[in-house]
């Protein structure tokens, strides 16, 4: 723990960070900058990246560190849904400035709170649209975030994508910020097939990774100095091969240090929760692409950490089901978009252990 401006800062939290002190490593500080550069040249901008690697965190140290105003929406709980009610477009977060706006203004800004009476999705869609409107007049930068936007591809009651593609053809002073876990999923949804280039010609896209391994290191040795917290090098390696250098689970097993166990329960207990938060992931995939022959394809990448080339996993695939090779490259592409495997020297291959675990846990009946 250290002290910076008389804050304290704990290294290992099992919540996204908001200072730049805490912002972990050079990749996630220069998708930081990126960040500030595109939102001031007034662009769509996409954080891209797997589950859990600090997409999240890069977003709140942005609004913590600089001074914009905003609306922000949370759609996370809704990943995996088919179907989600516009009711749940409740801002997360709303930074704005009520001086700067009219009567009507706020008025809609209660509409989008669902704090004004019953609303119809009509009536949100108009008053969102109007309140954008009036503050593309009066602010020189607004923003409008949503985190996990491939959920906005299935809200129902409110044209979301069109509301999207208002603010860039005729609002010049608001820039829309989108993280997505599922970038594929995201793509596909921006670019509906009328207009497959949308997301490639709009949206500046920002790829957050896992940490390298030196990061990882680095980032437990520091943590575990500052924590007065004794430890061995091999528990360092042991935590960085079963976890991924993944930030998130990482960060688990850190608190579970900090809070007294030894490596060996601290590395139990995140190697577990971080199971079972794929496992709760795993499911959202499947609520989206139901088909078990995903499950087939990610049970024959599961059982090596080396990965598979295309025909290998083809002639396991054939012991399953009868698959031709287009419906092989689109799952696998799919599954690519989703974050679940990565393709590497003709290689594909589920990059975290967590996942390889959780896949040959997984137990659902589609």
């Amino acid at each position: 723990m250290k002290l910076v401006a008389g804050v304290k800062l704990m290294r290992f939290q099992d919540r996204p960070v908001s200072r730049i002190d805490e912002l972990h490593g050079d990749a996630h500080r220069r998708a930081l900058r990126e960040l500030r550069k595109n939102v001031e040249a007034g662009k769509f901008v996409a954080l891209l990246g797997p589950r859990r690697v600090g997409k999240t965190s890069i977003l709140r140290t942005f609004l913590n560190t600089y001074s914009y105003h905003y609306i922000y929406y949370d759609l996370s709980p809704y990943i995996g849904s088919m179907g989600v009610s516009y009711t749940s477009l409740t801002p997360a977060k709303i930074n704005i400035d009520l001086k700067k706006l009219s009567g009507e203004a706020e008025i809609n800004l209660g509409v989008l709170k669902f704090s004004v009476r019953e609303v119809k999705g009509v009536e949100y869609e108009n008053s969102l649209i109007n309140l954008l409107r009036e503050i593309d007049e009066k602010y020189e930068r607004f923003l409008l975030i949503f985190d996990e936007a491939q959920v906005l591809g299935f809200i129902r009651g409110v044209n979301m994508l069109g509301v999207l593609q208002m603010i860039h053809n005729t609002m010049d002073h608001i820039s829309v910020i989108m993280t997505g876990s599922m970038p594929g999923l995201l793509e596909k949804i921006l670019s509906p097939s009328s207009q497959r280039a949308m997301f490639a010609r709009y949206v500046e896209r920002i790829e957050v990774k896992r940490w390298s391994k030196s990061e990882a290191r680095e980032y437990l040795e520091d943590g575990f100095h500052e924590l007065g917290i004794c430890y061995e090098e091999y528990e360092i390696e042991e935590a960085i091969e079963e976890l991924s250098t993944v930030p998130g689970f990482l960060a688990l097993y850190g608190l579970e240090r900090s809070g007294g166990k030894t490596h060996s329960e601290a590395l139990k207990e995140a190697g577990e929760k971080a199971v079972l938060l794929w496992i709760q992931d795993l499911e959202a995939f499947f609520g989206i692409y139901k088909s078990e022959s995903y499950l087939s394809v990610l049970s024959i990448l599961a059982q090596s950490s080396l990965g598979y080339r295309w025909g290998e996993i083809m002639r396991e695939m054939k012991r399953f089901e009868d698959i031709n090779n287009s419906k092989l490259y689109r799952m696998l592409n799919n599954l690519i978009g989703a974050g679940m495997i990565e393709k590497r020297d003709k290689k594909y291959f589920i990059p975290e252990r967590p996942l390889r675990k959780a896949i040959l846990r997984f137990k659902r009946v589609l």
